[in-house]
């Protein structure tokens, strides 16, 4: 009787292996009939022999790159074929490769597997290739790290080509409580450059720490790097943030407030190096705001930034922004002033953004930015203090789908001091872009000088006022992190 069942046991497992694999499947006839044959298939599931988690078949993916079929059984020893391995049947279930015929040995599919590990812990890698030429009357007084430098002087013309900045970025995850971010430029071919390279955090409550070299969130254009910009070259006024705007190595920690809508208050403590060359009174680089000092006098900054989606046409983004630090001062002759003095700088940005939803026939949009600097530097030994300031308001309207408009308006030395005389730029450009990675702009642009500022008169432009005019082309490839609105 014990052998009886054993007998009644074998042929009820032979049975199930041939309702379920040897079943033929319908023609794809298409149409209602077919329809309801798949979903009264959909329902089926396939029981383990050992009544283990059941085993959703094929047709229970609606994905179809998920229903392709379960690649040949290998060939048994005794003629017949061997049945899908459970594992097999879970993975082509799930929509991934299974081995075919004639499968790999266990040595290859290791080194496969291994391959694919090692390629998943490779971060996101991506180049930007920013290039310029043009043409100036004379060079402009004085640059951004990242803006064109087409050689020539105060009473030279600039003109050439060069490459603007090549970027090299790496961006990855590094484990559930780690961000990393390394960003690597080589601006106007002048050496390799770390423009930043930082960690965050990702798992705090409400809080947000970053540690590193890192562009500082004080204004709305120091943190942009230069592919975001709308501009061949950056405002005026981010001269009073540092050669290439504020980005040294420092610590930020930022607080989202519990309010209905986006308010956030960052406080930024940084260590500035002292400049390369200390500005002169003679010549056109600007004044230092911060990098005095000794190494323990460090730079401090605070910012609060907030964000309003007022319609869905319309939003508005804004910030205050406070930093303090020493400065290095400037050479007149043989004498340094305002050395270590405490320096104070403000400023105020708004940007409001109108782009009308699903506008798929004239993509219009409009976006208006402007931001406003305040300086003082305090008063030194037997000299009085110093204030300064600037400010620029810009328009870029997209006028078609890939082309955009821009008019900028730049004002530094307002108020002027005897460091800072009144400068004037104005600027106009026209960007295309052929996709998005990559862009096309021309740029021309008319600078005017304050001609009676005793600081001009010593340096001696010449011309005083002058034009230039830029062609910036650029590039990008691989995987690039979206920027911050």
């Amino acid at each position: 009787m014990h052998l009886q069942s054993k007998i009644l046991a074998l042929v009820s497992v032979a049975c199930w292996h041939v309702a379920v694999f040897a079943q033929p499947m319908p023609a794809n006839g298409g149409g209602a009939g077919q329809d309801r044959g798949v979903a009264a298939r959909t329902g089926a599931r396939v029981a383990t022999a050992d009544a283990g988690m059941p085993v959703p078949t094929l047709t229970d993916q609606p994905d179809a790159a998920a229903r392709r079929p379960i690649a040949s059984a290998a060939s048994a020893p005794d003629g017949g074929t061997l049945e899908p391995s459970l594992s097999d049947q879970l993975d082509a279930a799930a929509g991934k490769p299974v081995p075919a015929t004639g499968a790999p040995p266990p040595a290859a599919a290791a080194a496969e597997s291994g391959s694919r590990f090692f390629q998943s812990l490779n971060p996101d890698i991506s180049v930007i290739l920013t290039g310029a030429a043009g043409y100036g009357q004379r060079a402009p007084l004085f640059l951004a790290g990242d803006d064109p430098d087409l050689k020539g002087g105060t009473s030279d013309h600039s003109a050439g080509i060069t490459l603007q900045e090549l970027e090299v970025a790496f961006q990855s995850i590094v484990d559930p409580y780690f961000r990393a971010d390394v960003f690597l430029t080589i601006p106007n071919m002048s050496g390799l450059e770390i423009e930043e390279a930082f960690l965050t955090t990702t798992s705090l409550p409400a809080i947000q720490i970053k540690a590193g070299i890192f562009r500082s969130a004080f204004g709305r254009e120091n943190g942009m790097h230069l592919h975001v910009q709308d501009f061949v070259q950056r405002p005026l006024i981010n001269s009073y943030l540092g050669p290439d705007g504020l980005r040294p190595p420092g610590a930020q920690v930022s607080w989202l407030l519990p309010l209905p809508f986006f308010v956030q208050l960052t406080g930024e403590v940084f260590s500035v190096a002292a400049p390369d060359m200390l500005a002169n009174f003679a010549s056109p680089e600007p004044v230092s705001t911060f990098g005095g000092g000794r190494r323990t006098d460090l730079t401090y900054a605070g910012e609060l930034k907030f964000f309003v989606p007022t319609s869905e046409s319309l939003s508005v983004f804004g910030g205050l922004n406070v930093a303090t630090g020493v400065t290095p001062g400037f050479a007149e002759g043989d004498t340094t002033l305002y050395q270590g003095a405490r320096s104070m700088l403000y400023g105020a940005d708004l940007y409001v953004k109108y782009k009308p939803p699903n506008q798929a026939v004239t993509y219009i949009s409009l976006a208006w930015t402007s931001e406003y600097f305040l300086r003082t530097i305090g008063a030194t030994g037997g000299n009085a203090g110093l204030t300064d300031g600037g400010f620029y308001t810009q328009l870029v309207l997209q006028i078609a789908r890939r082309w955009f408009v821009g008019l900028r308006q730049d004002l530094l030395g307002w108020p002027s001091s005897e460091v800072q005389p009144l400068t004037s730029r104005t600027t106009l450009n026209l960007t295309f872009y052929p996709s998005e990675f990559s862009k096309l702009r021309g740029s021309v642009q008319y600078d005017a000088l304050d001609s009676q500022a005793s600081r001009v008169q010593q340096i001696a432009p010449s011309p005083v006022n002058s034009f230039a005019a830029y062609l910036q082309f650029e590039v990008a490839i691989g995987a690039h992190g979206a920027h911050k609105f």
